[in-house]
């Protein structure tokens, strides 16, 4: 069984061993033509997940 997580502005990751702050999500066309979802950390830098990924979300502060 498949899963998908929409991943939103404020959704907080766990990536490369840190817990990092979505601040903006889109999708792109990889070099082979796959579908991928690029990422935009608060915290700076980007990073590019493969369609079929898993990501590892944490809940979001209440404030």
């Amino acid at each position: 069984m498949k899963r998908a997580a929409l991943v939103t502005p404020g959704d907080v990751i766990g990536y490369e061993g840190e817990w990092r702050t979505v601040e903006e999500a889109t999708t792109a066309r990889g070099p082979m033509g796959g579908l991928a979802v690029v990422v935009t950390w608060k915290e700076g830098g980007t990073a590019r997940f493969p369609a079929g990924d898993e990501l590892l979300l944490g809940e979001r502060d209440a404030a």
